[in-house]
C-alpha cells in the first residue's frame, strides 16, 4: 500500500472515531475473555491477577456479547487476555459470530496453545489479524516471558500458520516486540530472524510501565485502577538514561536500513527522551474512553482497560444503549479529559487512541521525509 493510500483510508476512519468521540458512541472493542495466562512475564503482570476462570462467561454469553456490540455499531474487536486460547471452547465461535455481523477482528497470542488444529481453527473461523507477541530470540525471549520453550512455540506458530494459510490473504500477521531495558539491544536481531518468515510487519512498542504513585493517585469514586503493564520482579525494566543514546543509535540504524519486514515505528514516533527514562507519553486528548469499548470476562463495561472495577454496566444483562454514554461513564470521560487521571501518562495504548487526525498527518509526512532522506530524529 503507497503512502497516499494508506493516508486516505487511516483519514476516513479517523474522522468516523472522531464524530463518535464527540457522540460518545463505541466505534471498536477490546474483549477480555480470560486474565488467565499461560506466561510469566517480567513486565506484564495480568498472570498474577490469581483469577481461576470461575466469573468468566460461557460461549453463549459471549455470542450475546458480540451481538449486544453489534447493535451498538462496534466495527472491531481484539480479543485480549491472559491467554484467549485457555478459551478455546468460545473464541472460534465468536470470531465466527463477529465475521457474520461485519466486524473486524484482532488476536495477540504468545503462540504457547497455537497447535496446527488450533491455527487451522483461527484461519476457518475468518479471524482478520493474528499478531504473534515476540520479544526476542531464543532462551533471551524465554527469559523475558518467564516460561521455558515459548520461543520454540513461537517459531513453530510461524512456520505453521503459513503453511496452513497458503494463498489465502487472511489472517494477515504481524508481530509485536515490546523494547525495555532487557531486549531493546536485540531488537535489530529480532528483525533478521523474521525475515526469513513472510512477515510484513513488526510492531516495536517502547514499555509502557505504571508507576505506582500515579496509580494511587488515578482513584475515582473510590476506585483505583488497576493497570496490566507493571514489573513482576521487583525492578523497573524501562530504558535507563545511560542506555538511551545507545538505543536512540540503534533506532536510527534501523530505519536505516533496507528491511523485507516493515518497521512499524508508529508508537515510537509519539515518544520523547521522557518516554524512554520515565515511560510517560506526551499528554494527548485520549478516545479510548469514548469511543472503545473494554470488556471484561463476566460480561462487565468498563470505559478503560486499565480499570476493570469502574463497571457501566454488564452486556449479557442490561440493554446496551443504556451503558455507553450513562452518567457514570461521563463522569470517568469528563476526569480522564480534565487530567485528573495521572496514571494516563503512563499508557502506551493512548498514543493510538488519541485525537489522532494532526497526527496522523504527522505521522505520514514523517513517513514521506524518511522516504525523501530528509527526516532525522
Amino acid at each position: 500500500m503507497n503512502l497516499l493510500t494508506g493516508m486516505y483510508r487511516e483519514l476516513k476512519g479517523n474522522v468516523k472515531r472522531e464524530l463518535r468521540h464527540l457522540r460518545v458512541r463505541p466505534l471498536c472493542s477490546i474483549a477480555f475473555l480470560t486474565y488467565r495466562c499461560t506466561n510469566c512475564c517480567k513486565t506484564c503482570n495480568i498472570w498474577q491477577k490469581g483469577s481461576d476462570g470461575s466469573d468468566e462467561l460461557d460461549r453463549d454469553g459471549w455470542l450475546k456479547v458480540v451481538s449486544n456490540m453489534s447493535r451498538l455499531g462496534v466495527k472491531s474487536m481484539e480479543i485480549f487476555g491472559g491467554d484467549a486460547l485457555l478459551r478455546k471452547d468460545a473464541i472460534f465461535d465468536v470470531l465466527r459470530a463477529c465475521r457474520e455481523r461485519g466486524m473486524d477482528t484482532y488476536f495477540p497470542t504468545n503462540a504457547n496453545l497455537c497447535d496446527e488444529e488450533t491455527l487451522i481453527q483461527l484461519i476457518d473461523s475468518g479471524l482478520d489479524t493474528l499478531y504473534i507477541s515476540v520479544d526476542d530470540i531464543e532462551d533471551a525471549h524465554d527469559k523475558v516471558r518467564g516460561v521455558q520453550g515459548n520461543f520454540a512455540k513461537v517459531k513453530a506458530a510461524l512456520e505453521n500458520f503459513f503453511r496452513l494459510r497458503g494463498s489465502r490473504e487472511t489472517p494477515r500477521l504481524g508481530i509485536v516486540c515490546t523494547l525495555s531495558s532487557l531486549n531493546f539491544r536485540n531488537f535489530p536481531r529480532l528483525v533478521e530472524f523474521m525475515e526469513q518468515y513472510p512477515v510484513s510487519v513488526i510492531y516495536p512498542r517502547p514499555l509502557a510501565e505504571f508507576a505506582p504513585q500515579k496509580v494511587a493517585a488515578s482513584s475515582l469514586d473510590g476506585l483505583r485502577p488497576e493497570p496490566f503493564f507493571v514489573s513482576t520482579d521487583g525492578g523497573s525494566h524501562l530504558i535507563r538514561s545511560e542506555e538511551l543514546a545507545e538505543f536512540r543509535e540503534m533506532v536510527s540504524f534501523m530505519k536505516g536500513r533496507h528491511h523485507k519486514v516493515y518497521v512499524c515505528w508508529r508508537t515510537y514516533y509519539s515518544t520523547t527522551d521522557a518516554t524512554c527514562l520515565k515511560g510517560e507519553y506526551p499528554r494527548a486528548s485520549c478516545r479510548m474512553a469514548t469511543t472503545l469499548m473494554t470488556i471484561c470476562p463476566n460480561g462487565d463495561v468498563s470505559p478503560c482497560p486499565m480499570y476493570r472495577d469502574y463497571v457501566l454496566g454488564n452486556l449479557t444483562r442490561e440493554n446496551p444503549e443504556v451503558i455507553w454514554g450513562n452518567a457514570r461513564h461521563r463522569r470517568f470521560i469528563q476526569a480522564q479529559q480534565s487530567g485528573q487521571l495521572p496514571i494516563c501518562l503512563n499508557c502506551n495504548i493512548r498514543p493510538d487512541h488519541n485525537s489522532s487526525i494532526p497526527n496522523l498527518l504527522k505521522y505520514y509526512g514523517i513517513r514521506v521525509a524518511e522516504k525523501s532522506g530528509l527526516y532525522k530524529r
